[in-house]
């Protein structure tokens, strides 16, 4: 099984020549890596683990480039939010948690999430910015599609299994403190953005599920002036303090392939 990280949330994961595409988005930096459109627009089974606009926001124009095969699979109001974008309603797949999917090899169980609780400290650095102004137009745009586009509590996490890997995939660092989730996954797709102190807020859970292995994302400043760049190398060195038996996989946006042994 192998894996791409296009930046943000966007997760791709491939087995035996399937494909599943997680949260895709294109980011509105000049700066970082952009994913190919044509790849993006390939790909058969989309998945949406909530609806931000960071999560769905691009997904017609995705759709308008493709073949028309694609089917998309979330949750009430993201389908609402995308039909009222001219979506095709017959492309999306409602899901709720309990929920298990099978795609070729890949089975995926839907799991109930939360999102991150944004802290008024991370909220004033972030309005209260020079970026802003050096961003406007980025801005306006965020403010019109943050209205359009909400999460409206419908945080799913997912859980993969293919072959002899199990991937717990969040699209926001957060959980539910009444639900049993999947623990000693072979792999943890760790969204690293939210929170003044992610790094070690993070921590939390990583104890609570005890992966194998993490990989990060969604650390990257890819909607600025909204977004930021984040310094992953306080999580980075609490898990060498803490865990230092779970590889932290820390990779770089691209439309290279991560073979996960």
């Amino acid at each position: 099984m192998k894996l791409k990280w296009y930046g943000t949330a966007t997760i791709l994961l491939e087995h035996d020549g399937t494909q599943l595409l997680f949260d895709p988005f294109l980011s509105l930096s000049d700066k970082l890596f952009k994913p190919p459109l044509d790849e993006l627009a390939a790909v058969d089974n989309i998945l949406i683990t909530h609806g931000h606009l960071d999560h769905i926001v691009d997904i017609p124009t995705i759709l308008k480039n493709g073949d028309g095969l694609s089917r998309m699979y979330c949750t009430a109001k993201p389908r609402e939010t995308l039909i009222s974008k001219g979506v095709d309603e017959t492309r999306i797949h409602k899901i709720v948690p309990g929920d298990v999917l099978s795609f070729g090899p890949f089975e995926v169980r839907v799991f109930k999430g939360k999102h991150i609780v944004f802290d008024m400290g991370l909220i004033i650095r972030t309005l209260f910015n020079p970026r802003v102004l050096s961003n406007w137009g980025n801005f306006k745009y965020l403010l019109r599609e943050n209205r359009q586009c909400v999460e409206a509590g419908e945080t799913v996490i997912y859980d993969i299994s293919v072959s002899d890997k199990r991937i717990l995939l969040m699209g926001s660092l957060n959980l539910d403190e009444d639900i049993e989730y999947p623990k000693s996954v072979d792999l943890f797709i760790l969204p690293l953005q939210g929170r003044s102190g992610i790094g070690k807020y993070a921590i939390k859970f990583v104890e609570r599920l005890k992966p194998k292995k993490i990989l990060l994302d969604h650390f990257d400043d890819t909607f600025p002036p909204i977004s930021s760049t984040v310094n992953t190398g306080r999580f980075i060195l609490l898990m060498r303090q803490k865990y230092l038996d779970i590889p932290v996989i820390y990779p770089q946006a691209s439309a290279e392939w991560i073979d996960i042994e």
